[in-house]
């Protein structure tokens, strides 16, 4: 049998793609941190079984609305090439039309250019799915948004004991932290796996 390949948009710590290289599976892992602008990648000479694609959240997160105004002004071109990494992102599905697709984003304004979420969650929604020495890392808050054609993953709730962590913990603009918050949950990236294999 052929090895399926999976191509992991704006991926840079490998985590939400890790089940799948763990599989078998061949991953393409591509991030700007890593020397790869999703915006230039040539196509790739094979066949696409899924993509995962997790963009930058800065310019579209809830969280910076206070700043959306100010920044749009002083630097639109922020917003314009983050839009632009979306639209790479988007555009990988057209030219390779994969199995299952999915693009993540936490609580944010991306569907005022590529509509309503298709599905919801939280962490906490499946650290069930881990060890139970790791259930408690997962145990927070932090609502993501999901768009894209997959299967819906199978929930294994924990109560939210840590609330919201990543604000608590990880607030603040330098990149530990940014990295720190864009962490793929383990629980989410297992599940998720599961559910279109």
């Amino acid at each position: 049998m052929k090895t399926k390949a999976i191509l992991s948009l704006c991926d840079y710590s490998g985590r939400w793609s890790q089940p799948y290289r763990d599989a078998g599976y061949m991953v393409f892992q591509f991030d700007l941190k890593n020397g790869h602008d999703v915006r230039m990648i040539e196509k790739l000479d094979c066949k696409i079984h899924g993509i995962l694609a997790a963009p930058p959240c800065t310019e579209f997160a809830v969280a910076g609305a206070r700043w959306w105004k100010q920044k749009e002004e002083e630097q639109p071109q922020l917003l314009r090439d983050n839009l632009a990494i979306v639209d790479a992102c988007l555009r990988s599905v057209v030219v390779y039309e994969p199995k299952w697709w999915v693009l993540e984003n936490p609580v944010s304004r991306l569907q005022k250019w590529i509509g309503k979420k298709r599905y919801s969650f939280q962490p906490h929604d499946f650290a069930g799915w881990l060890p139970e020495d790791e259930q408690y890392d997962e145990q927070y808050t932090k609502e993501t948004w999901l768009w894209g054609d997959f299967n819906e993953p199978e929930e294994n709730s924990l109560p939210p004991v840590q609330g919201s962590k990543m604000w608590a913990k990880y607030g603040g603009k330098s990149e530990k932290t940014k990295e720190m918050r864009s962490m793929t949950p383990k629980g989410f990236a297992l599940a998720f796996f599961n559910a279109n294999p």
